[in-house]
């Protein structure tokens, strides 16, 4: 499990690198739209992260305390 809390720390970095520039095209106002890839990109890391912070809550839940993650 802690393979899967490095790895979702991990994905928060290149989130936040597309998250604040497309921020702050936002919030001034430009009329620059910002770019599909960099929604898809967002979208998915942002999935991942979830997916990661479900699967974590579930073996803290169940008191599984592996370090090891079994996506099967």
């Amino acid at each position: 499990m802690e393979k899967l809390v490095i790895f979702r720390m991990f994905l928060y970095f290149p989130l936040a690198g597309v998250l604040v520039p497309d921020t702050m095209v936002v919030l001034s106002g430009t009329s620059q739209s910002i770019p599909i890839t960099h929604l898809s990109v967002e979208l998915v890391l942002i999935t991942l992260i979830l997916l990661c912070s479900a699967i974590i809550y579930y073996k803290k839940r169940n008191g599984n305390s592996s370090n090891e993650t079994s996506f099967s």
